[in-house]
């Protein structure tokens, strides 16, 4: 192991360790861990710079301004009145409304982040009706946008089935590309499971209040909004769910632009539009647009990505996979071989990048099943998967700040809600996947 990787290691436990124990506020500990990667090499200042401009931190605070802006209207609480009187009070209907809603606008939209942004207005307005804590739902339905990314054969999903192929083609092995359902056919039981579990089970599990204290904006129960004149009312829905149909529909959108000639628009830049706009429209003060950023948490999503990038860059991951290959080549149990390419990136992830993961462990899971001269399909959906999966620790999505922002949580509530449903996910996408692709 070289002294790089030690060093790397040393910084990422005792960011782990600072985020656990609770004593600082995370996003200093973000802060500290980036510090600490760049001053000893980990990371260069070209990636802690680029990791500070991100696009997932321009998402995540812009969303919070573009849900701010909907909860100063009326129109958030008629929906929350709405769904309460729909659903007579029973709980288990409500997350059955939340957990459909989450899949759909995290099919539409490819992204857990843009998802859990667009529903979880509706979800606190709809537990301020039913004087529910908000606490009770936000993890179920941040769950529901990250686990259903990457199944229904639309939008992201394409893209994603199209880098699989790239990765077997690059490494000589077309005779087993994945068919367009694939993917959907490997993991649809996921979306039972979550619905399932957040119906009946994962609302119970959850804190009845949040443990940690939440920040003006961050949609806990305030109570409704003073009134808005008519024009800034109508504003401020109107702008919500405009930046909404663009982030759904921005890969049509984008691929007419590029037919006439016209740039195309990232979602970032479409969430900024659209707090542009609630500020020029007087939806928010200026004051009130750069009160709902939370900076913490900013600075918590920096760190995390920081450790990600020097996970990789000191070579971590191809360390942990390619010891992964050499004992699957060495394993003929469908099962066991699975549950290799699904269990460790799983766990990888929660600490680095799901994309620096992905990168990693699929030409692995393709080269190890290219030595034993077997299928590689069940294997690839197995880390895709589990590169998609990440919500079990702040390090493992930018949703998750997020979440735990929502929903009150300190790290080890996080965590505690995140076990059960990892080992069900686990259990269900190895011995499923597996049976209907095996090796």
């Amino acid at each position: 192991m070289s002294t790089q990787l030690t060093i790397c290691l040393v910084i990422s436990l005792l960011a782990v360790i600072g985020f656990i124990h609770g004593k600082l506020p995370l996003g200093t500990v973000g802060c500290a861990a980036m510090l600490a990667y760049l001053f000893t090499g980990c990371i260069d200042e070209k990636t802690a710079l680029g990791t500070i401009g991100n696009s997932n931190i321009v998402m995540v605070s812009g969303m919070f301004v573009i849900s701010a802006g909907l909860r100063k209207t009326q129109f958030v609480h008629l929906i929350g009145k709405s769904v309460k009187a729909i659903s007579k009070g029973s709980m288990a209907k409500v997350m059955l409304g939340f957990i459909l809603a989450s899949i759909l606008a995290a099919t539409l939209t490819g992204s857990a982040l843009a998802a859990f942004a667009i529903v979880i207005p509706i979800v606190s307005a709809t537990c301020e009706e039913m004087n529910i804590s908000i606490s009770r739902a936000a993890f179920c339905v941040g769950l529901a946008c990250i686990a259903s990314c990457g199944i229904v054969p639309v939008g992201g999903t394409l893209a994603m089935l199209a880098e699989i192929n790239g990765y077997i083609d690059a490494n000589e092995y077309s005779q087993y590309q994945l068919a367009l359902t694939d993917l959907f056919v490997g993991r649809w039981p996921v979306l039972v499971m979550l619905t399932l579990y957040s119906m009946f089970l994962g609302w119970k599990i959850a804190p009845e209040k949040p443990v940690i204290e939440t920040s003006e904006f961050s949609l806990g129960s305030k109570g409704p909004a003073a009134p808005l004149a008519p024009f800034q009312e109508k504003c401020g829905y109107t702008i919500f769910f405009g930046v909404t149909l663009l982030l759904a529909f921005s890969g049509p959108i984008n691929s007419f632009f590029k037919s006439v000639g016209i740039p195309a628009v990232s979602a970032w830049e479409i969430v900024l539009l659209g707090c542009l706009l609630l500020v020029l429209t007087k939806v928010l003060s200026p004051k009130e647009c750069f009160g709902a950023v939370n900076w913490d948490m900013a600075f918590l999503i920096i760190g995390c990505l920081c450790m990600g990038a020097a996970l990789n860059n000191t070579g971590a991951g191809t360390l942990i996979g390619n010891a992964i290959a050499s004992v699957a080549g060495r394993m003929r149990n469908n099962y066991m071989i699975g549950a290799m390419f699904f269990i460790i990136p799983f766990l990888l992830t929660q600490i680095m990048q799901n994309r620096s993961v992905m990168a990693i462990f699929q030409p692995i899971a393709i080269l190890a099943c290219k030595s034993m001269g077997v299928s590689c399909v069940g294997p690839c959906i197995l880390v895709a998967a589990a590169c998609t999966t990440s919500f079990m620790t702040p390090m493992a999505t930018a949703c998750i700040p997020y979440i735990m922002e929502v929903g009150g949580y300190d790290v080890k509530s996080q965590f505690v809600q995140s076990l059960l449903p990892a080992v069900l996910l686990s259990v269900i996408n190895i011995f499923y996947v597996m049976t209907v692709f095996p090796l």
